[in-house]
């Protein structure tokens, strides 16, 4: 019997999971450039510390099922801002951003100005160009398809944007940003990939799609439960009778 409630116990477990991940998903519906998680399982087996792992060799040994998250980097909506600072990418690729841990990536481009004219992210970190540091020391911004600044009609630098191959070896570094999970993976240019600007990428997160996966979560949830509560009264009554019996 015990050996049924862990398995049982492990796959609860994995819904529990599963549903603060669609939780997380859902609360950043609004976020800029945020990009949906998705949670996965694996079946395998675990080894109690103090047993075997050898199965009918020990009460100890036991099925898990680990669990992990893959993100979901399918293109979100795009809206219409009219700020000129607001950049978008039409395509896969990433924005590069300076930060103290190096090089990140995002497609979160609601930019802004930080004291020193730089054009930085809304958490003050610097937006990179072919050239470096952005500096906008201009009136008229205007950022073309392919990335290319001009500032009252004089070219300033391009914007840069880079691509890996897929699937992304990223992984979430906080605020839309993303770090390279292998750090052996070279940036490629990004290619088929124009800026939009005056526009901002929203979540990829779909509320209605969201909501029915956390009532399907919730109901295999419950299902798991109901049946740990009948193999528990069965084997309570089973020790009561034997009790009886002795």
């Amino acid at each position: 019997m015990s050996g049924a409630i862990n398995l049982l116990a492990a796959g609860g477990i994995f819904y529990e999971k599963k549903l603060a991940v669609l939780a997380n998903n859902l609360s950043n519906i609004n976020t800029v450039g945020f990009k949906r998680d998705q949670a996965f399982r694996l079946s395998g087996l675990k080894e109690n510390p103090e047993g075997s792992s050898i199965p009918g060799k020990s009460q100890n040994f036991f099925p898990i099922m680990p669990f992990g998250t893959r993100t979901d980097f399918s293109p979100g909506p795009l809206k219409h801002t009219g700020n000129a600072l607001d950049l978008s990418l039409d395509g896969n690729g990433f924005f590069c951003i300076k930060t103290s841990e190096g090089i990140q990536y995002t497609r979160k481009g609601n930019f802004t100005l930080n004291e020193s004219g730089e054009l930085v992210t809304q958490e003050g970190l610097l937006v990179l160009g072919e050239g470096g540091n952005i500096e906008i020391n201009g009136k008229i911004v205007v950022v073309d398809a392919e990335g290319n600044i001009s500032l009252d009609g004089n070219p300033v630098d391009t914007i840069k944007i880079v691509d890996f191959p897929q699937p992304y070896a990223l992984e979430k570094a906080g605020n839309s940003l993303f770090a390279l999970a292998d750090p052996d993976i070279a940036e490629n240019e990004a290619e088929q990939v124009k800026v939009r600007q005056g526009f901002v990428e929203f979540s990829n997160v779909e509320a209605i799609r969201v909501m029915t996966e956390m009532i399907e979560v919730l109901r295999g949830y419950e299902s798991y439960q109901k049946i740990i509560q009948s193999i528990h009264d069965v084997s309570s009554k089973a020790i009561n009778d034997v009790g009886r019996l002795a």
